[in-house]
């Protein structure tokens, strides 16, 4: 019986490679289609599969009978012969690419060579896809040794400038208090229903919630539901001289999370407000949430402007509606805060990540390195 196999890769030419390796020039391709890989709980880059076989004169091949459940199982037969003159043509034309990048000193990398040497414009260009800023990324290239240059210290080298901070750390004898700031619409609500919902669900911690975000009656709303749900308490403040008073009332919990609004990083009036808010709560630990989905510029802005109050650490959300995240290095590189946790969609508790430098390197690089392991839950 014919052997029928699986190959992916990022490029069809990359493809095209293994199934030679593997079964010899005379095997048939049965049928190629093009795939998302998943990476971080996450949609990741697209790639290539294709399914070949060992038996270039076995006729009306059908796709593979495969148990997983996402495969699609088709009964068409394919017209073999065209196929094969248009896979010979294709080589052909791959092998004169392939040669003529040869001839111009251009390195041809490919999955199964993962540590091939990177030039600086390479880098620099990989980098700039990335959107990562061009003279952060001279600053990576200038950091290593030209005889280091290949893909994996590339990727050591971001993680080594990504700082994290792990899970939140609960104190002995007095309750932990976290509050969340940021700009509108990054989703500090529901990050807080997450975190919430797996101290008090897995850890079983004694969680609270307080809430400050009276500005918007849905938000509040969202938040006593999710309260509901998971059988925390909850507090409604209207102002920072009520903060004090709320928390007190939770003396006896492992954990207190405290909702603020969304300001924009424009108006200094209210984030003067939040300032209040911090100074009020002098043992707080301030966690700033940024969206992935905010350029670079705008990161900048939100960093110089909430910086008048006291930033302990960093979590990024969105990460499921990003397709680049040279802005986390960006910031990271700009102002290095600890980053805790990435949120990977909307899904309470699930879509919240405790943040790991070699997953976000990895991210960033869009997919050149290894894929990522799967995800990692708060502990």
């Amino acid at each position: 019986m014919a052997s029928i196999r699986k190959y992916q890769a990022k490029t069809i030419s990359e493809a095209l490679a293994m199934v030679r390796a593997d079964l010899g020039r005379d095997a048939v391709i049965v049928q190629t289609r093009k795939v998302n890989r998943r990476v971080l709980g996450m949609w990741g880059r697209e790639m290539v599969e294709v399914w070949a076989s060992d038996n270039p004169e076995l006729e009306n091949l059908r796709r593979p009978q495969v148990s997983a459940p996402s495969a699609v199982v088709s009964t068409a037969p394919l017209e073999q012969s065209s196929r094969i003159e248009q896979l010979e043509s294709e080589i052909q034309n791959l092998k004169a690419m392939i040669a003529q990048l040869a001839r111009q000193g251009v390195a041809v990398v490919s999955d199964s060579a993962p540590s091939a040497p990177f030039t600086e414009n390479r880098w620099t260009s990989l980098l700039k896809q990335a959107e990562v800023e061009e003279t952060i990324a001279r600053e990576l290239f200038a950091s290593l040794p030209e005889e280091t240059l290949t893909e994996s210290a590339l990727a050591s080298a971001i993680a080594e400038r990504l700082s994290c901070a792990g899970p939140i750390a609960l104190n002995e004898g007095q309750p932990k208090v976290v509050m969340l700031v940021g700009p509108t619409g990054v989703g500090k609500t529901t990050t807080i229903a997450k975190l919430a919902a797996q101290y008090a669900l897995l850890q079983k911690r004694r969680v609270g919630l307080v809430t400050i975000d009276t500005y918007r009656i849905a938000a509040v709303e969202q938040l006593r539901t999710y309260s509901q749900i998971i059988d925390v308490p909850i507090r409604v403040v209207y102002s920072a001289a009520e903060l004090p008073t709320a928390v007190r009332e939770f003396a006896s919990l492992d954990l207190i999370f405290v909702d603020t609004a969304g300001r924009s990083q424009r108006n200094t009036m209210q984030v003067g407000e939040l300032k209040a808010c911090c100074e009020r709560l002098k043992e707080c630990e301030v966690h700033l949430v940024l969206s992935t989905t905010t350029k670079t510029r705008d990161l900048y802005d939100v960093l110089e402007r909430f910086s008048v109050m006291p930033l302990h650490r960093v979590i990024w959300t969105k990460l499921d509606e990003s397709t680049t995240f040279g802005n986390v290095l960006n910031v990271a590189m700009t102002k290095p805060l600890p980053i805790s946790y990435v949120t990977t969609g909307q899904r309470v508790p699930e879509d919240v990540e405790v943040a790991e430098a070699n997953k976000l390197a990895s991210l960033i690089l869009g997919g050149v390195t290894a894929p990522l392991p799967g995800a990692t839950p708060v502990t």
